[in-house]
């Protein structure tokens, strides 16, 4: 049965499609122009092509060498037919066996490759817990202190902020206190209090407390704020802040951080994306353990946190920006006062702070 191949005449040097059978002991060649036999005694087979997918005959004539190429399925089943080629189409087969494999392997390297930085990015982003996990353990204390001082002279010196008044002596004093009671001995806090609507206070790393004048204004006690800070406290001792950072920082300086290349500056590209930093569920517990400990440590009552809460559940429309990525106050609230004690309660002591002086020094 005849199959179709591409003839390549060393006369012209051109190639044109013909039909190619075995007639006989010979191949009959039948082209567009001309009709002509070959003897398959002077004709070599084997695999040829970039890829082996294609059967090749070559032989010599006038003006030199003539070579067929057939990638048609019937073409090994019409060539089988000569038995000079039987060797030849069982080399061409194997030939092709292999080449089929190599390529499937080429393939499969080559879309490794292509999909690699999308495999090292899914990883990343599977794993982005534990690694940045790692990460944090190999950054030094050192760091957040570096991060913290490029927050401070944003805050401690701006517009917005309160001059030594009731108020900022008022946080002061609660964080003093928290301190002393605090686990963490490395910390040094300091305090800054903003004119701020926003019911909002948080910590940077390094020990830096902002405190918005709206958490003062909507707070009811000295109480209520203090157990604010000693939450937010807890999310800088635990260095939520910087892991978030890095979190948030992106691939690459993730990147440097891995192979030893700290880079502070690399961590903070905006510095109002401090107060809007989001925390996970675990953090938010655990800041929230941990604060609870400190207040009951430093004989600060616990309710009057779980008021504060009660208070900005009552509250309708926007949530207040402290609760924007925390836990409903009301479930706050609840789990507060699940784990107090009478005991714990007995030993609090009224903070000596006069509450309505403080809320009109920054009216």
């Amino acid at each position: 049965m005849p199959f179709d191949a591409i003839l390549f005449d060393p006369r012209t040097t051109n190639s044109s499609r013909v039909s190619v059978r075995v007639l006989g002991s010979s191949l009959e060649v039948v082209g567009a122009r001309e009709t002509f036999r070959v003897d398959p005694v002077k004709c070599e087979l084997t695999a040829g092509g970039w890829d082996r997918a294609s059967l090749q005959i070559v032989w010599p004539g006038e003006g030199g060498v003539w070579a067929l190429s057939a990638k048609d399925p019937g073409a090994k089943d019409e060539l089988a037919r000569v038995p000079r080629f039987e060797t030849s189409l069982a080399a061409a087969a194997r030939a092709q066996a292999t080449a089929r494999q190599s390529g499937r392997f080429g393939l499969t390297l080559i879309a490794v490759i292509t999909m690699l930085p999308a495999l090292l990015l899914l990883g990343l982003f599977i794993f982005r817990d534990r690694i940045i996990d790692s990460v944090l353990e190999r950054i030094p204390l050192s760091v957040d202190q570096d991060v913290g001082k490029m927050f401070e002279g944003r805050f401690l010196n701006s517009k917005e902020a309160v001059e030594e008044n009731e108020a900022t002596r008022a946080v002061q004093l609660i964080v003093d206190r928290l301190k002393r009671a605090s686990p963490e001995k490395g910390l040094e806090f300091k305090v800054s209090v903003q004119r701020n609507r926003e019911v909002n206070a948080f910590a940077a790393p390094g020990g830096l407390i902002v405190v918005h004048t709206g958490l003062i204004s909507e707070a009811g006690s000295a109480e209520e704020v203090a157990g604010v800070l000693a939450h937010e406290m807890a999310h800088t001792a635990k260095r939520h802040s910087m892991r978030q950072m890095i979190y948030g920082a992106g691939l690459l300086p993730l990147m440097g951080l891995l192979v030893g290349r700290t880079d502070a500056a690399g961590l903070v590209r905006d510095v109002g994306q401090l107060s809007a930093l989001k925390f996970s569920r675990a953090q938010e517990e655990d800041a929230d353990r941990i604060g609870f400990d400190t207040l009951v440590a430093a004989s600060i009552s616990t309710e009057g946190l779980a008021r504060f809460f009660d208070r900005l559940a009552r509250s309708e429309g926007t949530p207040a920006a402290f609760l924007s990525t925390h836990p409903s106050s009301a479930g706050r609230a609840a789990a507060l006062r699940e784990r107090s004690s009478p005991s714990a309660a007995a030993r609090a002591e009224p903070l000596p702070i006069d509450w309505s002086a403080v809320q009109a020094s920054i009216r």
